[in-house]
Formats: C-alpha cells, sequence, structure tokens
C-alpha cells in the first residue's frame, strides 16, 4: 500500500484511485463484445502459425477443464501439454520435505526456469511457452529472474509448495508487495502518468493547466507560458539540461550551484539547497565531487531496456472478428500487443465501436537469454541503440498481420500510424537475488546525502512506481530541511 506520504500527495492532487478506477474504467465493454485474451503461437518458435484463444490472467486459481481445452488447440506435443496443464492447474509439491521458509530460500537461489526443469521435471518445451512471462516486469525471461519472485508476482507452478503468504528478505520490490500484501490499489489514466505530473504542475502553477478536477486533467490544454514568470512562487524552466551540479559554500551544508545549458547557452544558477532526481546511475557525471564509494554505488542502479509500441489502427474488426482483445506473442517480436485500456474519464472516452479508430499497445523488451539480468539489459540498450526504424515497422505489419490471419486484417490499409518509444533506461532497477548481494541493491550507499545536495528519483527506492518516487523525493527534501 502506498504510505502516508504517497497517499496524501495523491489525495492532495484530488486522485483516488480505487474511486476513479470504479467510476471510469469500461471493465465490461471487450467482454461485452466477446473480446477475451489470446496467444499466438509463431511457426519459428513453435512449428505452426496459430491463435488461440486463451482462459486468460496470470494469477489466481484457473480451471484445469478450460486450460486443457485451450491446450488441446495450441501446436504443442502432447507432452508439453501435459506438463504445461500441471504447472497451470496442478497441486504437486516439487520440494518436498522443506518448510515453508526453507522452499522460499531454495527459490531464491535458483531461477524460475531451473524450477520448471529440474523440479518440476517438465518437458523442455515448456520453456518456450514461459520463456517471456516475466518481461513486463523485469525486461528479461525466466532464466534470469527467481523462482520465489515469480512466485510473489503470481506465474504458475506452486500451489503444490503450500507457501505461507509473505515476502522474505531475498525478494525483489514487486513481487515482495505481491507477497505481503496483495498489491497496492492501481488506476491507468490514459496518458499514464502524465496525468500526475500535470496536475502537480497544476498545484504549483494554477493558472498552467484550467482544470477542476483529476477527471478533467485529462483533455485540459496546458499553457507553457505561465511555467517560468517572474512573479510565480515556483518556476519551471524546461529544455534545460543539467551539466554540473556542485557544493559551494565553506560548510558544505547550504550552498550550491547548478551549471545547465538551454537553446545553445550555458548557465550558471545558485541555490541554498539542490535536489538531484535524475537518472541515479548518471549522477556521478553531473556532480563528479561526490566519493568514489558513492559514485560506484550509484553506477549501479542502471535502468532496465524496455520498448513501448503504439499502433493506430483505422478501425478494429479485426479484433471483433478473432474475439481477442489482448494476444500474448510467446515467441513473437513484441511479447504482446492489445487494444487499449477502455475508459471514460471527463471528456475522453475509448471508442467503443469496432468501426472506430483505435489505439494498440505492443510492448518488447530486448533482452539476451542465457546471461545474467543486467548483461541481458545491456545487450538490449545497444539493441535499441542499433535497431532502424523500419526493422521495427517491418515486425510490427509482419506481425500482426500473421497473429490476425483470416480476420481480414490488412497491415497497409489497416495501420494509419506507429510509434516506437524506446526506453534503453526506462525501469528503475530493482533486486534481483541470483545476481545482487544479500543485503541488496546499494540504495542508501548510492542516495546518502552530499552537502546542500540530496539524490531522488524512483531509482533511489529500488522499484519503478510513483509512490517509491514520491517516497524519495520527501525523504530527500526532509534531509536537507531536517
Amino acid at each position: 500500500p502506498y504510505s502516508a506520504v504517497a497517499d496524501g500527495v495523491m489525495k492532495t492532487l484530488g486522485i483516488r484511485p480505487e474511486e476513479l478506477a470504479k467510476a471510469s474504467d469500461d471493465h465490461d465493454l471487450y467482454s461485452g463484445l466477446g473480446l477475451g485474451d489470446g496467444v499466438f503461437f509463431d511457426k519459428e518458435t513453435f512449428g505452426e502459425d496459430k491463435l488461440v484463444r486463451s482462459p486468460g490472467g496470470r494469477r489466481g486459481p484457473k480451471s484445469r477443464e478450460g486450460y486443457a481445452a485451450f491446450l488441446a488447440e495450441a501446436p504443442l506435443s502432447a507432452a508439453v501439454r501435459r506438463d504445461i496443464l500441471d504447472i497451470e492447474t496442478g497441486d504437486t509439491d516439487y520440494l518436498p520435505g522443506l518448510s515453508s521458509d526453507e522452499k522460499k530460500d531454495r527459490l531464491s537461489r535458483i531461477s524460475y526456469r531451473d524450477f520448471l526443469l529440474q523440479h518440476a521435471k517438465a518437458d523442455p518445451g515448456v520453456i518456450a511457452f514461459y520463456q517471456h512471462q516475466t518481461d513486463g516486469l523485469w525486461g528479461c525471461g525466466i532464466d534470469a529472474v527467481s523462482a520465489l519472485d515469480c512466485w510473489g508476482s503470481g506465474l504458475s507452478g506452486f500451489q503444490g509448495l503450500k507457501l505461507a503468504p509473505g515476502a522474505t528478505p531475498r525478494m525483489g520490490y514487486t513481487p515482495g508487495g505481491y507477497a505481503a500484501t496483495g498489491g497496492s490499489y492501481e488506476f491507468h489514466f490514459p496518458d499514464g502518468n502524465a496525468s500526475i505530473a500535470r496536475l502537480l504542475v497544476r498545484h504549483l502553477i494554477p493558472a498552467a493547466i484550467p482544470a477542476d478536477s483529476a477527471e478533467g486533467i485529462v483533455t485540459a490544454r496546458a499553457d507553457y507560458g505561465q511555467l517560468d514568470r517572474p512573479g510565480n512562487a515556483v518556476r519551471i524552466r524546461l529544455s534545460s539540461i543539467v551539466v554540473n551540479a556542485a557544493n559551494t559554500s565553506p560548510n558544505g551544508r547550504t550552498g550550491a550551484a547548478v551549471i545547465y545549458r538551454r537553446f545553445g547557452k550555458t548557465y550558471r544558477v545558485r541555490a541554498k539547497h539542490v535536489v538531484l532526481a535524475s537518472w541515479n546511475m548518471m549522477i556521478p557525471y553531473i556532480c563528479p565531487e561526490l566519493p568514489e564509494a558513492q559514485k560506484a554505488a550509484l553506477h549501479y542502479l542502471i535502468k532496465t531496456p524496455l520498448v513501448y509500441t503504439t499502433v493506430a489502427l483505422r478501425n478494429w474488426q479485426a479484433f471483433a472478428k478473432l474475439g481477442v482483445a489482448n494476444v500474448s506473442c510467446p515467441g513473437g517480436y513484441h511479447t504482446d500487443f492489445g487494444l487499449m485500456q477502455a475508459q471514460h474519464i471527463g471528456r475522453y472516452q475509448t471508442p467503443r465501436s469496432p468501426d472506430e479508430p483505435i489505439l494498440v499497445h505492443m510492448t518488447r523488451t530486448p533482452a539476451k537469454p542465457g546471461l545474467p539480468e543486467r548483461q541481458q539489459h545491456q545487450v538490449g540498450r545497444m539493441d535499441l541503440l542499433t535497431t532502424p526504424l523500419e526493422t521495427f515497422e517491418r515486425n510490427i505489419r509482419n506481425q500482426m498481420a500473421r497473429a490476425m490471419a483470416g480476420s481480414g486484417f490488412d497491415p497497409a490499409r489497416d495501420i494509419v500510424g506507429i510509434t516506437v518509444n524506446r526506453w534503453p533506461h526506462g525501469y528503475a532497477p530493482e533486486y534481483n537475488s541470483l545476481v545482487d548481494p544479500d543485503e541488496g541493491l546499494p540504495l542508501k550507499a548510492a542516495r546518502a546525502r552530499f552537502g546542500a545536495i540530496t539524490i531522488a528519483n524512483a531509482d533511489s527506492g529500488g522499484g519503478a512506481y510513483t509512490d517509491v518516487a514520491m517516497d524519495q523525493a520527501h525523504r530527500a527534501v526532509s534531509e536537507l530541511l531536517g
């Protein structure tokens, strides 16, 4: 659950996630049209191109009969079907004779891949089906994520272990949160967290964004001319790239200077205090006077590469004909794609008819299976730096055409726009027991106050979440004012 600080910020901004979700999410729009989940099995990985309607849902119990029906249609061998069915719906204890705590410790020291092969004794053919189920949270496959974290995040195969609820010290931030509390409340604005940033700006500079509520902020137009006015109590200066921050006062506690570049000119500004809330791994380059040990800790906190692709379609009749709203692609260039979340909030509303234009969201994690997580991310960043847009476009068109074969979908006619958001540094890093020391990420050493300079950002809290960023901001400012 959100801390009192983060929850208080949200409430101050007028954001009440549970109320907003209840009032604005069109939970039944797609299901009411008969649309569910599907899995696209590609011929390069599974020997045949085939889209199969799936039971859907990763967390919670599954119907053995329903999952068996799904697997019966999948292009998999009998042995792979049998083992996937047991993993998804069985109750075998693959670690007999151990207590719950002993099982958790054992699971924290092996990957989910090794758990499936060595303990569940599954056919190696199951790996292609499960390999990318961890991509969305970790940016890498099941070979680089601990079985314990996969249990905490709701993946299958652990039902028979009868593990006691609750996190352990050897769990990452996200799975630990799920295991301890079931997770926080959640709500998704149509523009993601941009609406939260806009509400923060409106709270600080009311004239900048005339909106009277969290619902109204979604379509409100910003007046950028109001952000940096001399009379404002708070001034926000955009297009300003900080290149240096340093302490200036004799006692090193109240006095700093920041050098930044803007529109080809260099500026220097003096301040009593400075908060560096940028990527932590970049801070040693901006503040080179930091102690070497602190620089090393900051360099350790490298973000996860991700790709979020948005495809604009002329209509979504093909989805309606196939009966799917979201498609998992275990062997695909993008590992999933689906219709935008159905919402109506303020003056914004998701298209409700398959005849209307719509946006499709696709996810890709450019990892390199077989390497430890951090090395997989290094390879992924290089992939994003060297891959031309044409490669993305060709794969997007090919993947959607093949997955939606027989529906009348024509990428040349139906795709009207593509936006590829490459994040070489996307999610804040989380603790991974397979590669990180037992004591965890070096968060405290990395974010230590340095004179009049403190450090924030979600990186400082080891979790890529809004509340983590807010908590770290509060901590950083409190250090300066305390």
